[in-house]
């Protein structure tokens, strides 16, 4: 078995280190819009859901 030594912050170049933020900080925006959205939906309202579920699905990819 091969052991893979864990990555440290240090070891990252800026570059790598500002895409993970930026993805981080969408993936946050994202998860945020999707609470905001059902927030507005009835619990009985399984089509408002649904419909917040898959903006969030669409805005992970």
């Amino acid at each position: 078995m091969t052991h893979t030594p864990p990555i440290h912050a240090g070891t990252l170049n800026s570059s790598a280190m500002n895409a993970a933020e930026t993805q981080h900080e969408q993936t946050w925006d994202a998860v945020e819009t999707y609470f905001e959205c059902i927030t507005t939906c009835s619990l009985d309202d399984g089509e408002c859901i649904t419909r917040c579920v898959e903006q969030l699905r669409d805005a992970d990819s």
